[in-house]
C-alpha cells in the first residue's frame, strides 16, 4: 500500500469550498456528476467505473447499468476520480490534499445533516455483500436499488446541503485528527512535551493543508 501511495499520490491543492454549491439533499454527493475513475482494491484488483463520494458517511458510490451501488469500504485501497485521489482511512474515503513518502494529509468531507434537521438515516447507505466483485447495492432514502437518472433529474429539487471539512494526518499506519488536541490525545506524556516544543519552532496553520504537512516532520524524526 505504501508503494502505491508513493508512486501514485501527488501534492494536491484544491479549492474544496467550491464543491458545496453542487451538493443538495437530493444529490448528497461531492461531484455534480458521477465521474470516470479507477478503484484500486485490496489484493491488487482494479476497476474502472463512474464514481462519486456520498457525503453521509463518505462512502464511495459508482454506477453500473444505470444503478447506483456502493463499494465495500474494507476492500478499498484508493480511488482516483478525475485528478482527485481518495484514500481509505478507517473505512471512509478521504481526499488527499498533500502527500510524500512519509504519509499524507487528507480531508474528510461530510454533509451537515444535523444542521438541516434531517433524520440521521435519510440519505445513508447500507450494503449487501456481492461475492463476485466485492461491490454491493446501496440503499439511499430507504430504496434498495436507486436509478441513477431518476436521482440525477431530481437533484436540484433538494435544499443546498452544507458540508463540513475535517483534516487528518496519516503516517506510519496511524491516523491523527489534525488539531492540537487531536494529536495530543494520542501521544504519551513525553511525546506531548516534544510536540509542544515542536509547535514553538513551527508556526502551524491548522486550516492550511500545506502547513499541516510540516507535522509529518515530527512523526518521522
Amino acid at each position: 500500500m505504501k508503494k502505491i501511495i508513493i508512486l501514485t499520490l501527488v501534492v494536491l491543492v484544491t479549492a474544496i469550498n467550491s464543491w458545496a454549491q453542487e451538493c443538495t439533499t437530493m444529490w448528497p454527493y461531492i461531484y455534480k456528476e458521477f465521474q470516470e475513475g479507477t478503484l484500486y482494491m485490496v489484493g491488487g484488483k482494479q476497476y474502472t467505473h463512474q464514481f462519486n463520494v456520498h457525503v453521509k458517511d463518505s462512502r464511495l458510490h459508482y454506477v453500473e447499468k444505470g444503478i447506483i451501488k456502493e463499494t465495500r469500504s474494507e476492500d478499498i485501497v484508493l480511488v482516483k476520480i478525475g485528478s482527485d485521489i481518495y484514500m481509505n482511512v478507517d473505512g471512509r474515503v478521504m481526499k488527499v490534499i498533500g502527500s510524500d513518502e512519509r504519509g499524507f494529509v487528507a480531508t474528510l468531507i461530510l454533509g451537515d445533516f444535523d444542521k438541516l434537521n434531517s433524520s440521521a438515516g435519510a440519505y445513508g447507505g447500507s450494503s449487501n455483500s456481492s461475492a463476485t466483485t466485492k461491490l454491493s447495492s446501496v440503499a439511499i432514502g430507504g430504496i434498495t436499488i436507486v436509478n441513477h437518472m431518476e436521482l440525477r433529474e431530481n437533484r436540484d429539487n433538494g435544499q443546498t446541503l452544507p458540508l463540513t471539512y475535517k483534516y487528518y494526518i496519516v503516517t506510519k499506519g496511524k491516523v491523527y485528527a489534525a488539531t492540537k488536541r487531536g494529536i495530543n490525545s494520542q501521544l504519551t506524556e513525553s511525546e506531548a512535551a516534544e510536540f509542544k516544543a515542536f509547535l514553538k519552532n513551527h508556526k502551524i496553520k491548522w486550516n492550511d493543508p500545506q502547513s499541516l504537512m510540516t507535522i509529518l516532520d515530527f512523526f518521522n524524526k
